[in-house]
């Protein structure tokens, strides 16, 4: 009897440790750290008691395609990358029985005149017929107002989640926190985020009331820990029925967002129960970086860059296994989604394919150098100059009104101009939102507060890009030039809905001074002193890039005329060949002028950079 004692309480005991070692596989979650460039996967084994995965799943992914489905031949045997090589791709695994969803961080349709023409319908089409399962929104999806984001939303076949986009007045999301995915033999629960900037970055009027009261609103729009606190409330309410959670953000991870704590990093490190991250927004080529949670877990962030240069592809392997990987060509295409990119691609040729001039030296909003380094959002540069003069010349000249001073912000440039035969395309390339022209009277400290908001961030450098941290409120002028100073700590102050409020230690910006056209003279901005100045009405009537500091400025003439129009007529007037020598604005002596560097004429200084 001893015996059958001991060899009962030796079962027990080993009963036991296999209750405890199934229990710890269950509901841990462990991780291996990889670093960037590496073959990186992370384990991330659901925190709930569900079995692990039963098959493989393969979660493809896009972000900021900002419309552009022309991407080019690199060469005979490389057809490039549009969406009909990734829908190939997508139908192609499925052909193989793989279990397969695809997902889009947002900023989709706007940003090129493909999406812009017809305001995005046609693009959602394409992104139907591709197989999108599911999308979040970017700050540019709300471009074209309420009525035009509604409108996508209720075309595409995919459905749009954000946990942060929230209606004041019944405080609740417009749209679903979340979704949940049953696929594989698993259940994958995805939660949406969108970044609070967008309240700025697109136009807040959109968001509010006929009585410029808002409606709409994004949580960490006044305080970061609002954003965590939703991201939060959205994991908590599906992690425990779910073998996964991961986020499909559009953050980034930026330097002006790093400054509100709003970047995809933060909300990792401030929120449990995340599994991975896949975002958007700052247009970061981010293969895999393991980043920990609030509770110091592991979790996947990812980003595929911008432009439809790469999508992502996820896998979570049977044994809970993420990795990722970025692919930059397919080699097939799927002729059924060739077919309605090409016939978006001839429309818009047709409707603006005529040449209106001659470039004799490339225009930039990049480094000439290294044409991924994006630069008009932190320096001038020779398009910068280009397209703010444009709205110069077309107030004093072609409309006969008195303009001092015209502002563009950086983030409304978009792409370079090549030399060689340039056409309404080109213009409308260059600026594809479709912004309106307008003129106001503003007193000169409204124009120092401008400048100085838009250079918060000038002095910083993004290290993986190699190039100066940005804003898209960083002013491209025309009449001006100014200095900076990057010794100066920026003091700018804004309000809950990040609306400029004052400047409340020394200005970073100096020796401002504006060309006065009688005197062929720059001649020092007086503060008390009414200007005229134009600009597109997004900054200077809808407060963009919370620029609020024109709202009380006396509207002269608004709506004038499309800005990308603008910048054609301005081409047009050179009568043939774009170039210094032909430039209408020569007539003004001693104007500040050099469209064949790449880095301006010297409008903008930058001081005591490191």
């Amino acid at each position: 009897m001893g015996k059958r004692k001991i060899r009962f309480a030796l079962l027990l005991s080993l009963m036991f440790i296999f209750v405890i070692t199934l229990v710890s596989c269950s509901q841990g979650q462990t991780g291996t750290t990889t670093t960037a460039g590496s073959d990186a996967s992370t384990t991330l084994v659901p925190t709930t008691t569900t079995e692990p995965t039963k098959e493989d799943i393969t979660i493809l992914y896009t972000n900021d395609i900002h419309g552009y489905i022309a991407n080019t031949l690199k060469d005979s045997n490389n057809p490039g990358l549009r969406l009909d090589s990734i829908s190939a791709y997508r139908k192609k695994l499925i052909n193989e029985k793989k279990n397969v969803l695809l997902f889009d961080c947002g900023d989709e349709i706007q940003g090129s005149v493909y999406g812009a023409l017809d305001k995005g319908v046609e693009m959602v089409g394409i992104m139907n017929k591709v197989g999108f399962d599911l999308a979040t929104p970017g700050n540019h999806d709300y471009d074209f107002g309420m009525d035009g984001f509604n409108r996508i939303v209720s075309s595409a076949s995919y459905k749009f989640i954000s946990c942060n986009f929230r209606s004041l007045e019944t405080n609740k999301t417009v749209l679903d926190s979340s979704k949940t995915f049953e696929i594989g033999g698993v259940k994958i629960g995805v939660v949406g985020i969108t970044t609070p900037e967008t309240l700025t970055s697109s136009t807040p009027a959109f968001f509010q009331n006929d009585k410029g009261e808002f409606i709409y609103t994004f949580d960490g729009v006044s305080d970061r820990n609002d954003l965590y606190t939703s991201v939060q409330n959205a994991i908590d309410e599906i992690r425990n029925k779910v073998n996964y959670v991961i986020a499909l953000g559009h953050l980034g991870v930026a330097a002006d967002d790093e400054k509100l704590g709003t970047r995809s990093i933060d909300v990792i490190n401030n929120t449990t129960g995340l599994d991975a991250f896949i975002d958007g927004h700052s247009h970061t080529l981010m293969e895999k970086e393991i980043v920990k949670t609030k509770d110091n877990k592991d979790c996947l962030l990812t980003q595929t860059g911008c432009y439809l240069d790469g999508f992502g592809e996820m896998t979570i392997s049977k044994d809970g296994v993420f990795s990722t990987k970025i692919i930059n060509s397919v080699d097939e295409r799927d002729d059924s989604v060739t077919a309605l990119e090409d016939q978006l691609i001839a429309h818009v040729n047709q409707e603006l394919g005529e040449k209106i001039a001659t470039l004799d030296k490339p225009l930039y909003i990049t480094s000439p150098d290294n044409l991924n380094q994006r630069l008009v959002r932190a320096r001038e540069t020779n398009l910068g100059d280009f397209v703010a003069d444009s709205i110069y010349w077309y107030i004093n000249d072609y409309k006969a009104l008195d303009c001092d001073i015209a502002f563009n912000n950086g983030g409304g440039i978009r792409a370079n101009i090549d030399s060689g035969d340039v056409t309404y395309l080109s213009a409308k390339t260059v600026e594809p939102f479709g912004n309106q022209i307008c003129v106001v009277k503003t007193k000169g400290i409204n124009i120092k507060n401008a400048l100085e908001m838009g250079l918060s961030v000038f002095e910083g450098w993004n290290t993986e890009w190699n190039c100066p941290a940005e804003t898209g409120g960083f002013l491209q002028v025309a009449g001006i030039k100014f200095q900076a100073d990057a010794n100066v700590k920026s003091s700018v102050k804004t309000d809950d809905k990040g609306m400029f409020k004052s400047v409340d230690g020394d200005y970073r910006v100096k020796n401002i001074m504006v060309y006065n056209k009688q005197t062929s003279a720059y001649e020092p901005l007086d503060e008390n002193k009414e200007y005229t100045v134009s600009g597109i009405n997004y900054i200077l009537r809808n407060s963009g890039n919370g620029l609020s500091m024109f709202n009380d400025s006396t509207v002269v003439l608004d709506y004038i005329a499309e800005d990308y129009m603008v910048l054609a007529d301005y081409m047009k007037a050179f009568n043939g060949n774009v170039n210094n020598a032909n430039t209408p604005l020569k007539k003004y002596a001693n104007y500040l002028l050099d469209y064949e560097t790449p880095s301006g004429s010297g409008r903008i200084k930058l001081l005591n950079l490191q």
